[in-house]
C-alpha cells in the first residue's frame, strides 16, 4: 500500500486484486501478540512511520479504541499479512467508526489479503451494532466493500477533502446521520 492515512489524504492500498483463490486468508482480531506484527504491516506497506504510529497512539487512546475492532489477515503460513482498524468517530455528536489505517505487507499485496481482513472487520463491526463507518481512500478500490461518497448522506469531511475519496457505509442499512466527520485526536485533524 502507499499514501497516507486520512490526516494526509487518500491512499491506495495496493491490494485491488480479487486474490489468489489458492490464498486462504485467515483473518481475525488483533491480539496482544500482534501489536509488534501490526507495526511492521504499516512501516513496511508506507513510506514514513506515520500510519504505524497513528495505531499506537490510537490503541493508547480509549475513546478511539474499540475492542475487537481491529483486524489482521495471516497468511497460510500463520505470518500476520495485513491489518486494518475501525475507531471511534463522531458524524456530529452520534458515534461512528473510523476506516483507517489500513496495510498489506509488500510481498502479500494484489493477493486478497487486504479485501478480507477489510472485510472481516467491518462484519465484526455490524455484529458489534456499529451503525455507520467512514473512510478516507482510493475511490476505485472502497466501493467494493459498498462504500459511497458520504456527501449523499449529508456527511461532511472535517477539511476540504474529494468529495469521491471521502466516504461512507451504512453498516445496518439504516440511513447514515446528517454532520460534520470528528475524528479522534490521534489523527491530528482538527
Amino acid at each position: 500500500m502507499t499514501g497516507t492515512h486520512a490526516s494526509h489524504g487518500s491512499h491506495e492500498t495496493g491490494d485491488s486484486g480479487s486474490g489468489d483463490p489458492a490464498v486462504a486468508w485467515r483473518p481475525r482480531p488483533e491480539t496482544t501478540a500482534d501489536t509488534a506484527a501490526v507495526r511492521r504491516i504499516h512501516l513496511a506497506a508506507f513510506e514514513t512511520a506515520g500510519e504505524a504510529d497513528l495505531v499506537d497512539a490510537l490503541r493508547r487512546d480509549p475513546s478511539a479504541w474499540l475492542p475487537g475492532l481491529s483486524y489482521v489477515a495471516d497468511a497460510a503460513d500463520g505470518t500476520p499479512a495485513a491489518h486494518a482498524l475501525l475507531t471511534r468517530c463522531h458524524v456530529d455528536e452520534v458515534p461512528a467508526v473510523a476506516l483507517a489505517p489500513c496495510a498489506v505487507l509488500p510481498g502479500y499485496q494484489k493477493c486478497g489479503a487486504g479485501d478480507a481482513v477489510i472485510r472481516a472487520l467491518l462484519e465484526a463491526a455490524r455484529a458489534a451494532g456499529e451503525r455507520t463507518a467512514i473512510v478516507l481512500g482510493h475511490p476505485p478500490y472502497y466501493p467494493r466493500f459498498g462504500f459511497v461518497p458520504a456527501a449523499r448522506f449529508g456527511i461532511l469531511p472535517p477539511q476540504p477533502w474529494p468529495d469521491e475519496a471521502f466516504m461512507a457505509l451504512s453498516l445496518d442499512d439504516s440511513t447514515p446521520p446528517r454532520g460534520t466527520v470528528r475524528y479522534a485526536e490521534a489523527f491530528g485533524i482538527d
